[in-house]
């Protein structure tokens, strides 16, 4: 089912506050070392002297950033781990020194957390993300129809509204698609709060992928007051208002099954804004025109 234009002025009426997380990996602050490469480094022996063996020093922020940049792309990285199990992961790799203290804060103010082996190598280094749990999706109701649903009630099993490939943002077509990856868990980091001149607020992490009136999706850091969004009706909507506040409870992310990047815009706060994805396999995308005008 698809539908495009105008929207039900209560469709519009439901507020919605959205939480994305997490930074992606700038590939050019990180020293290009393969994964396979750097997990040998942290599990080869080396000889302590008197005889006595021990491991390599532990992962530099350098190579951290490096497997950040690479892991998902290489197909190491399983979507749908919470934000807990992601800092969890975290704290066990600096507790039992494999990662350093830099690598740490930088995993966790950015939202990525090492996949560790059973021998305690560091096999690649994943994306965590999220919605806040209150936040109304525009979700595939028992009809087939548009249907607003809070984050923490939507299951793997369900379908999302999302940006149909072919549509342009002047006049945007809303398509169904299914869920193919969730994760919830706690958030900590403040929020960038937009108000918009359509009298609601869209909250969202600093990393968050933001959709903007040009067709590029960019980091919710990058904007101020005067950024336009797009609404379901293709029409402008503009922050007039900058905010931070910090969220409470658990939060929620969903990655819809789409098969080009335009794909990965859903609903929120009535504008378009972007999946899990753009988090993870779409952040070397970040700032590109994805959605034609």
């Amino acid at each position: 089912m698809k539908f495009h234009g105008v929207m039900t002025t209560a469709l519009f009426s439901m507020a919605l506050s959205v939480v994305g997380c997490g930074e992606a990996a700038n590939p050019s602050d990180a020293t290009d070392i393969p994964s396979e490469v750097a997990s040998r480094l942290m599990s080869e022996p080396t000889e302590m002297g008197d005889g006595e063996m021990g491991t390599l020093s532990a992962m530099t922020l350098a190579t951290f950033q490096s497997l950040a940049a690479g892991s998902d792309a290489a197909g190491r990285c399983v979507s749908g781990n919470t934000v807990s199990y992601c800092n969890g992961e975290l704290d066990y790799a600096y507790n039992i020194g494999l990662i350093t203290l830099e690598a740490y804060n930088w995993g966790r103010a950015n939202g990525y957390y090492p996949v560790i082996d059973r021998n305690n190598v560091i096999q690649a280094v994943c994306k965590c993300g999220c919605f806040e749990s209150n936040t109304l999706i525009l979700t595939e109701g028992a009809d087939g129809s548009p249907v607003w649903l809070k984050a923490k009630d939507i299951m793997t099993d369900m379908s999302l509204f999302s940006l149909d490939e072919a549509s342009a943002l002047s006049q945007p077509v809303m398509s169904m698609k299914p869920i193919k990856a969730r994760t919830h868990g706690e958030e900590g980091p403040a929020l960038y709060v937009f108000k918009l001149d359509n009298g609601r607020k869209l909250k969202v992490t600093q990393n968050h992928g933001m959709l903007l009136s040009d067709g590029r999706v960019v980091e919710a850091r990058t904007l101020d007051v005067g950024a336009e969004f797009v609404d379901l009706e293709g029409k402008i909507v503009r922050v007039v208002d900058l905010d931070f506040k910090f969220t409470k409870g658990e939060v929620y992310n969903f990655e819809v099954d789409a098969a080009d990047d335009s794909g990965h815009i859903i609903a929120a706060e009535g504008v378009l804004v972007g999946d899990l994805a753009w988090q993870n396999q779409l952040s070397k995308e970040i700032g590109s025109i994805v959605v034609r005008k």
